[in-house]
């Protein structure tokens, strides 16, 4: 097992490289240690101190949207959201790594690096070191019980992936809203789990203008966007999260398709990629494939 090369921002294929990282390999450990330095990571933690799960088994790892939830057999869960910079990385006894998240530390570099903020050291020697250069991301230690409601008090609309979307659904909202379909589809209320990346590639994929507003989305195209969602997620997931390095995209069999590619040429018809601001994010875009209707 080798590390992975390093992405830009966790979004939901990342957040569930992880979670799959800890179902794959952490569960069954029991928890030897646990060393929280930045004090501000258990954020609205309703139990403060991490120590109480030193001596609990990892039962299992589930996720909503990008938010993860590690259950202990202690009835105790660690609820963690790694924001824009999170990284997740364990290191295991033989000295192979799996690392996902944020390129910072570098995957193959020193561990714990000054922007590890957490560590939690489990009985066969497996680590892990959680590091945050931005320190957005936060955990919260709570009941097991509690954490169903906690997913569902964040709002988040339906999961991008794993589940069926409701095509009618998901069309009427549009038809409502003003704004860039770029911006409704980052909604997490609207469907979970889309970030900057992929919104720009199920754009790309269905033919849309990231500008356009979304009630002026066709019939067609509303339907066009809303199926390839979850291919384009599983795309990603296939790759651990799509590989961009200083906002830069290394394809793999052509995906990414537009993000992070200023300058090269599309896939599709061999137009260059332009790069714009769609409500403050940055987006990529193929003049060609993605013309804003007259």
């Amino acid at each position: 097992m080798t590390s992975r090369p390093g992405r830009l921002v966790p979004e939901l294929p990342e957040v569930e490289t992880v979670r799959r990282s800890i179902e794959d390999h952490l569960v069954g450990l029991t928890v030897a240690d646990v060393d929280v330095r930045l004090e501000k990571l258990l954020r609205d933690s309703p139990v403060p101190d991490a120590s109480v799960l030193v001596g609990s088994t990892v039962l299992g790892a589930r996720r909503r949207a990008k938010v993860l939830a590690i259950d202990f057999s202690n009835d105790l869960s660690l609820m963690m959201h790694l924001k824009l910079a999170g990284q997740w990385a364990i290191l295991f006894p033989d000295g192979s790594r799996l690392v996902a998240g944020h390129p910072i530390p570098k995957p193959d570099g020193d561990y714990p690096h000054k922007s590890t903020h957490a560590d939690i050291v489990f009985n066969d020697g497996t680590l892990v070191h959680y590091s945050d250069i931005r320190q957005f991301g936060w955990w919260r230690i709570m009941l097991s019980e509690s954490v169903d409601a906690a997913f569902e008090a964040f709002g988040f609309g339906p999961e991008g992936i794993g589940g069926t979307l409701d095509v009618s659904a998901l069309s009427a909202i549009m038809a409502r809203r003003g704004i860039p379909i770029k911006t409704l589809l980052l909604d997490q209320s609207f469907i979970a789990g889309l970030g900057n990346i992929y919104v720009d590639e199920v754009l790309h994929r269905a033919k849309v203008n990231p500008a356009l507003p979304a009630k002026l989305v066709s019939k067609a195209r509303q339907k066009a966007i809303i199926d390839v969602i979850p291919w384009v997620l599983e795309q990603g997931l296939k790759q651990g999260g799509a590989k961009i390095v200083n906002s830069k995209a290394f394809p793999i069999d052509g995906f990414p398709a537009v993000h992070g590619r200023e300058g090269e040429p599309c896939f599709t018809c061999g137009t260059a990629i332009l790069k714009t601001r769609v409500g403050q994010r940055g987006t990529y875009y193929c003049p060609k494939c993605q013309r804003m209707p007259r």
